[in-house]
């Protein structure tokens, strides 16, 4: 009846991993199959470490984003835990980095850039750290610089969570501190990369 968009998937339930050849890459050929060049996935929020390697990061899906260039990847939650801090900037040198900082280290190691086919999406995240100024700040800097104001994504959650209304009052008047964006190389959340 309504024509589909996209695939929504879970890959950390049962631990498979889009990058598998049993299951994930084989997976990704059906939506191709289909036409259908959007895969969303659930990275993050998720019970286990939140670390590198966890089932919940999103390492596997930028790695079958570099076997799929054609499909655009959405990273639901942008791989962020409620179980880890985010008050930092990203450090290239950590190996195992854990929650959003994942995603970045996957992006630049597997040089898929800010016009790449990966994208971060920020809805329960935007709603977990928006009274958290600082781990905010730092998780919207970090993934403005290293994914750029095209590939990040903000939907509500309202389903889940009620009225967005105090969610969207804030990332309107939410901004990075300059301090931070001239220590951290961060941009300015202006009306236009809004």
């Amino acid at each position: 009846r309504y024509p589909l968009a996209a695939w929504k998937v879970y890959p950390h339930v049962g631990a498979w991993r889009l990058d598998s050849e049993e299951v994930g890459l084989p997976f990704l050929q059906r939506p191709r199959e289909l036409g259908l060049f959007r895969v969303a996935a659930h990275r993050g929020i998720a019970d286990d470490a939140g670390d590198y390697a966890a089932p919940s990061s999103p390492v596997d899906l930028v790695r079958a984003a570099r076997v799929f260039p054609d499909i655009q990847f959405l990273t639901y939650h942008s791989g962020w835990q409620s179980n880890v801090d985010e008050n930092h900037a990203f450090d290239p040198n950590q190996t195992n980095p854990s929650g959003v900082d994942r995603l970045i280290k996957a992006v630049l190691d597997h040089e898929i850039g800010k016009a790449g086919n990966v994208y971060a999406e920020l809805g329960s995240t935007w709603r977990n750290l928006m009274t958290q100024p600082q781990a905010a700040a730092h998780v919207l800097g970090k993934l403005l610089r290293y994914l750029g104001e095209d590939r990040v994504l903000w939907g509500t959650d309202a389903v889940f969570t009620g009225s967005p209304q105090e969610q969207i009052v804030a990332l309107r008047a939410f901004q990075i501190p300059e301090s931070m964006r001239e220590t951290y190389g961060y941009p300015a959340l202006t009306d236009r990369v809004r």
